[in-house]
């Protein structure tokens, strides 16, 4: 096995097993680079990813997180993962990802991806993403299912998405 596989392999685990250790402590929040979230989205698992894209500081974003909160109690027993990825800036992870995260108590995964220049990273996750947020990323790739959806979504449009895919 590769070094390159071998870190591939080992933040894919990390990511399908921090569900499970973060309801074991307080709500953390994980800063991740690109290679893991390309790692999730490559995971061969029969389960629905829904993956919103957000930031403190956008309002339509915090708008919709009661959705994605409400979705990710609803699935917590199904194959359905709810993952949060804040578009903050890392500096800005101790001053303001984490008190608003404690404020509103996020219960779902939260990740905080580090990686500056969206220009070198937006196409890699969706070609057809603007980088405008809200963005929602929904799939399972063992039944090959994809929907990218760039604006706030409802929460009956959230539900509907959900229903379509999950399996």
């Amino acid at each position: 096995m590769t070094g390159k596989l071998r870190r591939q392999l080992s933040i894919l685990a990390a990511l399908l097993l921090w569900p499970a250790a973060a309801a074991l402590a307080q709500q953390e929040v994980k800063t991740i680079k690109l290679a893991g979230l390309q790692a999730l989205r490559q995971s061969p698992h029969d389960t629905l990813y829904v993956v919103n894209f957000w930031a403190t500081w956008c309002k339509p974003c915090i708008k919709e997180l009661p959705y994605f909160e409400a979705a990710n109690q609803q699935y917590k027993d199904q194959p359905v993962r709810v993952i949060l990825v804040s578009m903050d800036a890392v500096q800005d992870l101790d001053k303001r990802v984490l008190p608003f995260v404690k404020k509103r108590n996020l219960k779902s995964q939260l990740l905080l991806l580090d990686e500056p220049d969206g220009n070198t990273w937006i196409d890699q996750i969706e070609p057809k993403w603007s980088g405008a947020i809200p963005a929602t990323l929904l799939f399972n790739n063992k039944r090959k299912h994809y929907e990218f959806v760039e604006r706030e979504l409802s929460q009956e449009e959230l539900q509907k998405l959900i229903t379509k895919y999950k399996p």
